[in-house]
């Protein structure tokens, strides 16, 4: 089970070296990882018609980047995560996606749900849609009610975009903070923004800073001509509840995504890297700098 294992270390060289800030890293404390994690891949195989800022839009297309990335992560299930609940809220066809599981031996680990969440006007824009998902899923998921009752507040529940790979997310995983209710990536510049590609939280964490939020995320016509985002909105709404020591706002690692971004389809490793790479280089040397 990935739950099981821990990680012990007073001066770690290794860690020194893969890019956690250095203040972080200079005596590192004991740390014995028991929590549970569980993997909660968002998708849309056949998004609305008419959806803005969307280039990646061809059902068959996007399903095989949910299959390849759908690979990836049953490759590290029992490794890095206990179990994966993949939703998908377009109500398509999900055998093709089971029949990876099967084939992978992890049907019994994988929990798939589908329903129809697209009845909203398009301009809203998809993160609307995607904290609407994830409301869905953290109300019907069968795994995030049995793990809840079995593993309380050591339960993680990690969102990753379903397209995207997240070539490094063992390290992330498995260096996660040692306590934490949101788990998130805030970035300062060149706006002010939440990640949404990748976060973590616990239940409790989840009711509080993240249920029922997604009203709140609807883009405007100005929204739209200002380049505004839902992760600006979502940052907002973040910002506006009580200051808590529990939500962590900055990843410890900078996530390497590997896939096409859905706005102008093309692949965050060959126009992105450059951006990766500062990130990267910035947190692990200058961590107060939220870019």
């Amino acid at each position: 089970m990935a739950a099981n294992y821990s990680c012990i270390a007073v001066l770690n060289c290794d860690k020194l070296r893969s890019g956690l800030p250095f203040w972080r890293t200079l005596f590192d404390e004991i740390l014995i990882l028991t929590s549970f994690n569980l993997l909660l891949l968002t998708a849309t195989i056949t998004p609305a018609g008419g959806a803005p800022n969307l280039a990646r839009f061809d059902p068959k297309v996007r399903l095989a980047d949910y299959q390849t990335a759908l690979r990836f992560y049953l490759s590290i299930c029992g490794e890095v995560f206990d179990k994966i609940i993949f939703v998908e809220n377009s109500n398509s066809d999900l055998s093709s996606l089971a029949a990876i599981a099967a084939e992978a031996g992890r049907s019994d680990d994988i929990e798939f749900i589908s329903f129809y969440g697209l009845d909203y006007p398009t301009s809203y824009d998809r993160g609307y849609g995607e904290c609407k998902l994830l409301d869905y899923a953290m109300e019907t998921s069968v795994f995030v009610r049995d793990s809840f009752k079995s593993h309380g507040e050591d339960l993680k529940i990690w969102k990753v975009t379903g397209r995207y790979i997240i070539r490094n997310v063992r390290q992330i995983v498995r260096q996660q903070p040692k306590n934490f209710e949101l788990y998130c990536n805030y970035r300062n510049h060149p706006m002010r923004v939440t990640d949404m590609f990748l976060m973590a939280w616990t239940v409790p964490g989840y009711q509080f800073y993240l249920k029922d939020v997604y009203p709140k995320l609807k883009l405007t016509d100005e929204d739209h001509n200002n380049g505004v985002g839902p992760e600006c909105l979502l940052r907002v709404e973040l910002d506006k509840k009580p200051k808590k020591p529990l939500l962590i706002k900055r990843v410890l690692f900078t996530p390497e995504i590997v896939g096409k971004r859905a706005g102008d389809d093309t692949e965050y490793s060959v126009k992105n890297r450059w951006k990766y790479n500062i990130r990267r280089l910035i947190l692990r040397f200058f961590p107060w700098v939220w870019i």
